[in-house]
């Protein structure tokens, strides 16, 4: 990360404290390292509300942050901190904020008494982050699309690896072997406690309907340890098959699904996908900075329940997904949220999820996803592959 990249971020970070009344930062999360250094450490940055961070390294890294060297600093411990800071002018004090979406409570009790009053900010320095993250910089859009085009290509070559007989994890085995020969480092980050994740989900016939212990559109039976996604079921003709890998070719992260279908599938389920389509087109179309962010969510409802669809549209009348997408970057699950409660609107260098998707029973799912950057002129999807359903053969 160069030095400009660097300050673009933390003027970013900054105008967030200030919005907020936090006076400064103390960062630990992996997101916060890959944020202003694109690499992960093992440590602390402190972030004040003028002037640069100071980096405090418990463990030595192959890289450097990129910072002035009398800025970064080896520790054994947090408590070591307090005596350094103070050489700055700087404290931890009630003014500081921590990341309390990204740590459990001990941690919490024991960075607060690095505080000469033993409190810090209620605010939550994890959202004052992921709400900087929220606009991508030039140097972020222009990675977002070279690893979509990856994605992208990885993608193309799924069909292809089917064989007549598999199962559904069987095809996400090869699928998942294919993408890690291309580059994928495996996991995907998510915000959020307990969402453990690996590559994505593939999901068929009547497993689509299990719900996710994650907050996911589309889950899948999994296994007892491992509830989401394949689970050694079984793809039959006149099912349909979700293929839902993440992009993970890098720090950003890109969405995309397509959906399989092997035979011919009931009228209902080609539908739900042909709708899926329509709605990917009018997001394209109408989408662009000043749309309000509730209303892609409202015309959805809007547009399935018209088609008489409402009761399979992102889940089951059991669980519902009150949500058809969401932001993307360092984690795959950032804001915006595209639900009827968000108030705000797109705005230019936005990266989106869209993703209305349906579970038609003893079908399987249908619908698409795409990855999209908000420009001056629209929404332009950086993951365009072909949105019809995909023919696997038969034998």
């Amino acid at each position: 990360m160069t030095q400009t990249e660097q300050q673009l971020k933390l003027r970013k970070i900054q105008t967030q404290m200030a919005a907020v009344g936090v006076k400064s930062l103390f960062l630990r999360s992996i997101p916060a390292f890959l944020y202003l250094s694109d690499t992960v450490m093992q440590g602390f940055i402190f972030v004040p509300l003028e002037g640069n961070p100071l980096w405090f390294l418990e463990r030595a890294s192959s890289t450097r942050p990129p910072a002035e060297d009398d800025r970064v600093f080896a520790v054994r411990k947090p408590e070591d901190i307090p005596a350094i800071l103070a050489r700055y002018g700087y404290s931890i004090d009630e003014g500081t904020a921590l990341e309390l979406g990204q740590m459990p409570v001990t941690d919490f009790v024991r960075l607060s008494r690095l505080s000469a009053s033993g409190c810090v900010s209620d605010e939550d320095g994890s959202q004052i982050l992921r709400t900087a993250r929220i606009l991508k910089t030039e140097t972020e859009l222009r990675e977002l699309r070279r690893l979509a085009k990856i994605h992208t290509e990885v993608s193309r070559s799924f069909a292809d690896l089917y064989r007549p007989g598999m199962t559904d994890r069987d095809w996400q085995h090869e699928i998942e072997y294919r993408m890690r020969r291309s580059g994928s480092i495996g996991i995907f980050r998510a915000f959020g406690w307990r969402m453990e994740i690996f590559q994505g989900n593939l999901i068929t016939g009547d497993s689509a309907a299990a719900p996710a212990p994650y907050d996911f559109a589309m889950g899948g039976k999994g296994t007892p340890a491992f509830p989401f996604g394949s689970s050694g079921t079984p793809i039959r003709p006149g099912q349909t098959v979700m293929v839902d890998m993440a992009g993970n070719y890098g720090s950003l992260l890109t969405d995309m699904t397509r959906t399989y279908a092997l035979g011919y599938v009931s009228p209902m389920a080609q539908k739900a996908h042909e709708l899926s389509i329509r709605l990917h087109e009018w997001f394209a179309t109408n989408v662009k900075p000043g749309f309000p962010i509730a209303e892609v969510y409202n015309h959805c409802i809007r547009e399935v329940d018209e088609a008489g669809l409402g009761d399979c549209f992102m889940g089951t009348p059991e669980w519902r997904g009150k949500f058809v997408g969401h932001g993307l970057g360092l984690e795959i699950n950032e804001p915006p949220v595209l639900t009827a409660r968000w108030h705000g609107v797109f705005e230019e260098n936005m990266a989106i999820a869209f993703e209305p998707k349906f579970v038609i029973p003893e079908v399987g799912p249908a619908g698409v996803e795409n990855t999209y950057i908000i420009t001056a002129e629209g929404a332009e999807n950086i993951t365009p592959l072909p949105m019809d359903l995909i023919p696997l053969p038969e034998n």
